[in-house]
């Protein structure tokens, strides 16, 4: 604000009023001299409250002190309200921060439910699949079974028709001998009837010769009475004449009475002579009756002793023979052939190839399981290749099975055995335990898209290499007879799983100790059993613990091995007699199965799963474990076909008739079966690369 310099008077008035006390003459003065100004240093007229002409610059000083402690509150006021205000909009700023981060986690809480909702729809919608495919599975099941029934209804009717006709039969020889028998009867009865007329006519003639005597003699009687009346009057004359006409008549009665006794007494004779000649002829009949009853019995006991003696033999021939069997399955059957040499198709060995063989599959070059083979069971294989035509089998693949029946043929013979069967695809032979089949363990990886190159060596042993389109590949070594002794997968990252390896020695297996040890085996029904026990099932380890894993061969060849794991029976899969093919609605019934062994085989890819094929007793024994072993194949085809199954988890083996689950010689269908093992634990495998 400007300062006014004061003037002459009013510096002495302010003199003046310094030096007296008295301030009336100061303030007239200062109104005379001094400009008045409001409180608020503003020129009249002030605020209310104030004075109309001005305030002294003490009033305003105190004022503005005033003023300036009231800003200095308001500021501080101010201040503490700013104060208040920042941590309250902290406080806001918090809030809103705490509620923007309740925000978030209710949206990701919401998203997560959202998501949750959306899986457990999808998981709901794969149940309601699964049921829904479960469901046509049992009612697949139960058609199967309802079929079953009926075939086995329609085999048991047949079985009662052919048992009534052999009853009919047995009832018309019955008949017929009874006929001959009435009838002979009927001759008998006949000539006892004629004998008996006879001897009634007989004695009817004699009764009427006696009434003709006695009616004669009575006429005689009456005659000599009336003689007598009339000799009354003429006595004398008539005398003599009724006296000879009397000895007449009654010598005429007399001869007649004679002749008719003479005749009943030959009558007599002859029946007697009759019934004595028939006692004779059934004395002689009795006779030779029991001579040859005496014959028969001599014949019976000879023929016993002799059976006797025969079944003595064969008893302790069989029993010779029972024990023999006994020590061979209670033995290692790896251990029984003689000390093979190296296979030469492995890399260690060096080996130069003899031949190599590749190709490319498509759909036409491989077998489905719902195709049957080529070759019938029964028929030999045809020297040459077959037609490509042929239920989906390639000239190649035909020469391949082909010549793995050469090879496998040429190492029976120089081991001994002896071969029963030889379709192409398989080889039957004989040998000291009983019969074995041979394939190509390799054929249920042959696949469209994928390309196959093998290679074969002078002992008869090959190594193949299969490549998918994906870079997968698989590498498999075969023996001389087919049997594949190791494999490996090779992932297209590179990584390399040995899923078996049966190229190194492996420990005796001491079976009868085994079989002394064991637990009883377990055996579930796909049919009886929910996915729970069927999971629990696959996911067993070994029955107990046995201090050692085994060799894939003596898994395959030995009972009391492969029985250390539980057993799933396939019984909603039944086939057509005689056949391998499995149709599509049987391959239905696979899902529940086959949706363990992925979620197991995705998990750890070195899972491995032995199938096995069983027949009932009906047939020859070759022809069942041949048709046993297709079998197998067939069902190890359609998990590979309907679920992301590799083919090289699975390894297939037939058994036949050998392990009955039912015991009877008859056709039974609960003995046609497959049936599933997961053998990983009793596996030796190598670890992973």
């Amino acid at each position: 604000m400007p300062v006014t310099p004061l003037k002459a008077t009013t510096a002495l008035v302010t003199s003046l009023s310094l030096l007296l006390p008295n301030p009336v003459l100061v303030t007239p003065a200062w109104a005379q001299d001094v400009e008045l100004l409001c409180l608020d240093e503003t020129e009249p007229p002030c605020d209310d409250g104030e004075p109309e002409d001005g305030s002294t610059p003490q009033e305003r000083a105190e004022f503005a002190a005033s003023e300036a402690a009231r800003l200095a509150a308001e500021a501080e006021d101010a201040a503490r309200l700013m104060e208040e205000e920042a941590a309250e909009a902290e406080a806001e700023v918090t809030r809103l921060q705490q509620e923007e981060a309740e925000a978030e986690a209710t949206e990701a809480a919401q998203a997560e439910a959202e998501r949750a909702i959306a899986e457990a729809a999808e998981a709901e919608a794969h149940a309601q699949t699964l049921r829904a495919e479960a469901e046509a599975a049992d009612e697949a099941a139960e058609a199967a079974e309802a079929a079953a029934e009926a075939e086995a209804l329609a085999a048991q009717e047949a079985e009662l028709e052919a048992q009534a006709a052999a009853d009919a039969e047995k009832a018309a020889e019955a008949e017929a001998q009874a006929a001959e028998a009435e009838e002979r009867a009927a001759e008998e009865a006949e000539l006892e009837a004629q004998a008996a007329t006879e001897a009634e006519a007989e004695a009817e003639a004699e009764i009427a010769a006696e009434a003709e005597a006695e009616a004669e003699a009575l006429a005689a009687e009456e005659a000599a009475d009336a003689e007598e009346e009339a000799a009354e009057e003429a006595e004398l004359e008539a005398q003599a004449t009724a006296d000879a006409e009397a000895e007449a008549e009654a010598e005429v009665a007399a001869e007649e009475a004679v002749e008719a006794a003479e005749e009943a007494v030959a009558a007599e004779e002859a029946e007697a002579e009759e019934a004595e000649l028939e006692a004779q002829a059934a004395a002689d009949a009795e006779a030779e009756a029991e001579a040859e009853a005496e014959a028969e019995v001599a014949a019976e006991a000879e023929a016993e002793a002799e059976a006797e003696e025969m079944t003595a033999e064969e008893e302790a021939e069989a029993a010779a023979l029972a024990e023999a069997e006994d020590d061979a399955a209670m033995t290692d059957p790896t251990v029984d052939e003689e000390e093979e040499a190296p296979v030469a198709a492995t890399q260690e060995a060096e080996a130069a190839s003899e031949g190599m063989v590749e190709e490319t599959l498509d759909a036409d070059s491989v077998r489905t399981s719902a195709q049957d083979f080529a070759t019938a069971l029964g028929e030999t294989a045809p020297s040459g290749t077959q037609d490509s035509g042929r239920s989906g089998l390639s000239n190649l693949e035909s020469a391949l099975l082909l010549g793995l029946g050469a090879v496998v043929v040429g190492s029976v013979l120089r081991s001994g055995d002896r071969v029963v069967a030889n379709t192409g695809d398989r080889v039957v032979v004989e040998g000291p335990r009983g019969y074995t089949v041979y394939k190509d363990d390799d054929a249920l990886l042959r696949q469209p898209g994928a390309t196959v190159r093998t290679e074969t060596f002078s002992d008869g042993s090959s190594r193949t290499f299969l490549e998918r389109a994906d870079g997968s590949r698989v590498e498999t070594i075969r023996d001389s007879r087919g049997r594949v002794v190791r494999r490996a997968a090779i992932y297209p990252d590179g990584t390399q799983y040995e899923l078996f390896d049966d190229l190194e020695p492996a420990q005796v297996v001491d079976v009868r100790q085994l079989q002394a040890t064991r637990p009883a085996p377990r055996r579930l029904s796909v049919a009886e059993s929910d996915q729970v026990a069927l999971r629990a099932a696959l996911r067993e380890d070994m029955a107990f613990d046995a201090g050692r894993t085994f060799s894939l061969r003596q898994i395959r060849e030995i009972e009391q091995v492969r029985s250390l794991v539980p057993a799933i029976d396939l019984d909603t899969v039944t086939f057509a007699t005689g056949s391998a093919a499995i149709p599509a609605e049987q391959a239905r019934s696979l899902v529940r199965l086959g949706i363990l062994i992925e979620e197991m085989l995705f998990e750890n890819p070195r899972e491995i799963f032995l199938i096995e094929g069983h027949t009932d007793a009906v047939g020859s024994e070759s022809y069942n474990l041949a048709l046993s072993d297709r079998r197998a194949e067939s069902v190890a085809l359609a998990l590979t076909e309907a679920f992301r199954i590799p083919p090289e988890n699975l390894i297939v083996q037939g058994y036949g008739e050998s392990f009955l689950k039912v015991q009877t010689q008859a056709a039974e269908q609960r003995n046609r079966r497959a049936t599933v093992r997961r053998i990983t634990p009793l596996l030796r495998q190598i670890a992973a690369n």
